[in-house]
């Protein structure tokens, strides 16, 4: 699938800030009356930077899921939610001035973050403190649990995926029942809070159901060079490299690989999908195990699909979906608290969200015990020369 040049302008590519009041109508439906209070939802993402690609798909899912919801009549009665985004530069203090911005300043009732587990991971204390729920993807477990004790911190929750610990659960099974590939390499950047959970998972995992690692290296961010670390796994005797890498660092080691005339396949995680296969320069040679929470091409997604390109001039990817359906997740919790108060909201996302019909689930539910979603499984594609194919759905 190939993307189509964004064009949206320096407002939300670079700008620090920028705030969107949506009052859009959607197949005739009443808009939310504007002389109602709106309510305030914030958002910290990043929209420059390293991660601009990912974290601008989650800010335009989320815009969409505002002018959804806004054009339906709004929440509580009618009221217009009003969505006001920073940009955090992917950088952690960024985000926590971002996110402290938005609780004293601005008023919002709950924020939609980033899904980069590291940037996440430092929202934990401040969250505490100023008591506003935020909504985000960081795939390590412990954005959501104190790993001690086993208890989910009071505000922090992941949305639309699994953790990291159950991706790579997934990820050994379906290798280990559907491949023949016993000999791992790991290849995994070593300052990347998600990228080392799941590499050690992945490691212990395998080592139960009987696989070998037969590699093991790292790459540091902003790492340019990885020739190297892939000649020696080549020299490894690997059958497959799992590298659950963001796409960037993906595009380097496949192109660089592709120079080294290695033919090992890879596993991966939903960085590996789109565009991962529109950014190297072969596609052909790629062959891979993916495992992500949904195929984009998937018939559901066609209506979705063709609003999102209609009003961003892009095709979505899988972030676009955390985006939408994160904002679907907080409103059903809004409705449910009967409130915009923060407290209130953080309650029923605890309790009350159970069998949401969403894009990326037809049954959606909260677990209150882990703040994640309950039973939540993934799609594993198999890429063969470039082409993608659905290879199932598993828990």
């Amino acid at each position: 699938m190939k993307t189509r040049k964004i064009n949206l302008g320096l407002a939300l590519l670079i700008s620090v800030v920028f705030v969107l009041t949506i009052a859009a109508c959607d197949g005739g439906a009443a808009p939310a009356p504007a002389d109602l209070k709106p309510i305030l939802i914030g958002g910290v993402n990043d929209l420059s930077g390293p991660r601009s690609v990912t974290g601008n798909a989650i800010n335009q899912g989320v815009i969409l899921a505002i002018e959804h919801l806004n054009a339906r009549g709004g929440l509580l009665g009618g009221r217009p939610i009003k969505y006001t985004i920073y940009d955090n530069r992917n950088d952690p203090q960024e985000t926590i001035n971002a996110y402290t911005r938005l609780a004293k300043v601005d008023g919002v009732s709950a924020v939609i973050s980033t899904d980069a587990s590291a940037i996440f991971l430092g929202l934990i204390e401040i969250s505490k403190e100023l008591q506003v729920p935020i909504l985000g993807n960081p795939s390590d477990p412990r954005a959501t649990i104190d790993m001690n004790t086993g208890i989910p911190h009071g505000f922090t929750f992941l949305v639309a995926q699994p953790n990291a610990i159950n991706q790579s659960q997934i990820v050994v099974n379906y290798v280990m029942q559907k491949t023949n590939w016993r000999k791992a390499a790991l290849f995994y950047d070593q300052t990347n809070a998600f990228t080392v959970v799941f590499s050690a998972s992945f490691e212990k995992f395998w080592l139960e159901a009987g696989g070998e690692i037969v590699a093991r290296e790292t790459i540091n961010a902003g790492d340019q060079d990885f020739r190297t670390q892939l000649s020696r796994i080549n020299a490894s005797k690997a059958d497959f490299i799992m590298t659950p890498n963001p796409t960037a660092q993906l595009v380097i080691m496949a192109n660089q690989a592709a120079q080294l005339g290695m033919t090992l396949p890879y596993a991966g995680c939903a960085d590996m999908s789109d565009p991962f296969l529109d950014l190297v320069n072969d596609p052909t040679q790629i062959t891979s195990v993916v495992h992500a929470p949904l195929m984009m091409n998937d018939p559901k997604l066609d209506g979705f699909t063709a609003q999102y390109i209609a009003r961003f001039n892009v095709e979505p990817q899988t972030r676009s979906v955390y985006g939408y359906d994160g904002m679907m997740i907080l409103a059903a919790a809004i409705e449910a608290a009967g409130s915009d108060d923060p407290i209130a909201i953080r309650d029923a996302l605890k309790n009350n969200i159970r069998g949401l019909n969403l894009l990326i689930s037809g049954n959606y539910s909260m677990d209150p015990n882990t703040h994640a979603p309950l039973d939540l499984g993934l799609i594993i594609m198999m890429i063969e020369n470039g082409v993608k194919r659905l290879a199932g759905e598993f828990l």
